[in-house]
């Protein structure tokens, strides 16, 4: 028998397991990653969409408008919109104060 039947250096041309190791590591990484800034999304989108239905209904105005009213607010007082959408759904009656047409 030759030495080379029981060799464990890979053949020219043949993968490297390492590689392949290396590889699915990375794609696991992009992938949590791309969950992660997923899931932050979610997080701070649905308080919006919940503020908007409560400025909706509250005002009689659309959903488009609602947004704009809470996208002027936060912009003339240089606030998150995120941040006076929980305000709005945590204490409605802050958000009467603070949000006006």
């Amino acid at each position: 028998m030759s030495e080379t039947m029981y060799s464990t250096a890979p053949e020219a041309g043949s993968p490297d397991p390492a590689d392949d190791l290396v590889a699915m590591r990375d794609r696991v990484r992009f992938y949590r990653a791309r969950a992660e800034q997923l899931q932050y999304a979610l997080d701070h989108r649905l308080p919006i969409e919940q503020a908007k239905g409560i400025l909706a209904e509250r005002y009689q105005i659309d959903i488009d408008a609602a947004f704009e009213l809470l996208r002027s607010f936060c912009r003339n007082n240089n606030m998150k919109i995120h941040d006076v959408a929980r305000t709005l759904i945590e204490q409605p009656s802050e958000g009467d104060r603070r949000i006006s047409c």
